[in-house]
């Protein structure tokens, strides 16, 4: 292998290994960043979809009380008619809301251990009953039950099964209304509170790719740079020692005279001050040595 190989193999070696370790290093950094900021994002997302649902559904409930203690003041809840309550249009603006994009919010009747549905956007629910979907949902089931005793709402997160056969991720928050047998429900998909995260995480798939790239590009002009400024010194410093290994031969067979090109301050330059020095000393040698023949 030639010198002028090994010095560009040499150079090569000393440049693309930083360049792989900062690079290995930047892209290890930037996705930790990418899942922490995302994890964070996701809890802030989803705190903030479960702050406004629990609002939201507390502010039904006072809606709901002022309600009746306007239109039936002096009834007792035993002996309100809960029947012609669901087609009372008051009751019915009150109780069932929008929630963002795809929430929603509806009523639930709770006696002794039946729940149903008893005001809901969907009127073909009403009145159904939601043990048998507690039964196959149990994180549902678990929430419309209502609150355990010194809980004011019973909340969490459950899967849900849409018409189309997707399963979809949602969230719910119930709340009774005191001195009745009505719960406010309000629910929402959770792919709502995340829209912005899949944005911000495209976002960040866009930056690693861009890194990835701008990296890419750098490293290969810092390899072709490294490769030319190799090419260049291996070159010189080749040529250079190859013009000194010639003087060397020609020294070795007789050639005195000839000369050495070299004037670089650096250890190729003191082999050449070498040279010329055993140059000089040959030279004064042969010409001790003739003399002493001449005089013979």
């Amino acid at each position: 292998m030639s010198l002028r190989i090994k010095f560009i193999l040499v150079f090569l070696v000393v440049s693309i290994i930083p360049l792989l370790l900062a690079t290995g290093a930047g892209y290890y950094h930037i996705i930790k960043i990418n899942q922490t900021t995302s994890t964070q994002t996701k809890l802030s997302l989803r705190n903030s979809a479960e702050t406004l649902v629990e609002q939201k559904v507390e502010d039904i409930v006072k809606m709901i009380q002022f309600y009746f203690q306007t239109q039936i003041e002096r009834q007792s809840a035993e002996k309100v008619n809960w029947e012609e309550r669901q087609y009372d249009p008051m009751l019915l603006q009150s109780s069932i809301q929008t929630i963002g994009k795809t929430g929603y919010s509806f009523l639930l009747m709770k006696e002794e251990e039946e729940i149903v549905y008893f005001l809901h956007p969907n009127p073909k629910v009403v009145g159904t009953e939601v043990a048998a979907m507690g039964k196959k949902n149990p994180d549902f089931g678990r929430i419309v039950r209502g609150p355990e005793p010194g809980e004011r709402f019973s909340k969490g997160y459950y899967s849900w099964k849409e018409p189309d056969g997707r399963i979809e991720r949602k969230f719910m928050v119930v709340m009774p209304i005191p001195n009745t047998p009505l719960m406010v429900a309000a629910t929402i998909y959770t792919k709502e509170a995340e829209t912005p995260l899949e944005q911000l995480e495209s976002n960040f798939l866009v930056t690693q790719k861009k890194f990835l790239w701008q990296f890419l590009l750098g490293g290969i002009i810092s390899i072709v740079i490294v490769i030319l400024l190799a090419t260049i010194f291996a070159t010189r410093m080749a040529k250079s020692i190859s013009h000194l290994t010639d003087v060397a031969n020609r020294i070795s067979l007789g050639e005195m005279n000839v000369p050495i090109e070299i004037t670089s301050t650096d250890e190729i330059g003191d082999l050449a001050d070498a040279l010329r020095r055993m140059q000089a000393s040959l030279t004064k040698a042969i010409q001790r040595l003739q003399r002493r023949q001449v005089s013979q």
